[in-house]
């Protein structure tokens, strides 16, 4: 066989090969995930048990549509450290009630909750009266509208729902939901930019989509004073924070 031949047929064989190997791989990791996301809902679920034992009432569980628990651990802290007057979050769900939570345990500020569908923003009003927190939460019902913005036709929140918000202290993003526009969430900040206090921090999620990844690509051209931080959480999040 011709040395060329043998080069070639070498190279076919150590790349098929490879390809076997990054499939090998995936498919273990795929694995591992699923293993991973199982031992966290046992985890939840026994912490649920324990709760509804003590006379309360069990929370809803994390991932999926819902916040991922990495997720909620950052916006737990960011609560904490940042002792918010104001927390405005876009989508409702678990991240409300944890949320709420953690301003009763500052024993000050409130939340304002804007979701786009009715009947999920119902479902979370209910969720925050049994878990005696609707007072520190206000959930708000805010349709998708067409606007123009910056050039662009896209649907977003009707505005007038934030006409009284302003020195945001933090931001959740996520919502609105992305079936309609896989970048719909693009208009947070620049909409939001001059209504954050010094300092404020904003937290994205689902940062690791690729509509996610360009739009925060974006925001670091458009908005270079802030500090952008990827976290690599389970879907991914970036944390924005606001120039003092």
């Amino acid at each position: 066989m011709p040395l060329t031949s043998l080069l070639l047929a070498l190279f076919v064989a150590t790349a098929l090969l490879l390809v076997i190997a990054v499939l090998i791989l995936d498919r273990k990791l795929r694995r591992v995930r699923r293993l991973l996301r199982r031992h966290e809902r046992q985890v939840w679920e026994t912490h649920n048990l324990f709760r509804v034992v003590q006379g309360g009432a069990a929370l809803p569980v994390p991932g999926g549509w819902a916040a991922s628990t990495d997720l909620l651990g950052e916006v737990a802290r960011a609560v904490t450290r940042r002792q918010p007057r104001l927390v405005l979050e876009l989508g409702s769900g678990l991240s409300t009630l944890i949320i709420a939570a953690a301003l009763r345990n500052n024993g000050a500020g409130r939340l304002i909750c804007v979701d786009a569908d009715e009947d999920y923003a119902a479902e979370t009003r209910e969720q925050l009266k049994r878990h005696g927190l609707e007072a520190w939460a206000e959930v708000r019902v805010a349709a998708l509208k067409n606007m123009v913005f910056e050039g662009t036709d896209r649907p977003w929140y009707d505005g007038a729902v934030f006409d009284d918000l302003n020195d945001i202290d933090v931001l959740l993003i996520d919502g609105p939901p992305t079936a309609r526009c896989r970048d719909i969430r693009y208009p947070s900040l620049p909409f939001f930019w001059n209504r954050l206090s010094g300092g404020a921090i904003v937290l994205l999620d689902d940062a690791a989509r690729p509509a996610e990844r360009a739009m925060s690509k974006k925001w670091q051209r458009n908005f270079p004073r802030a500090r952008y931080d990827y976290l690599h959480f389970e879907k991914g999040a970036l944390r924005v924070t606001m120039p003092r």
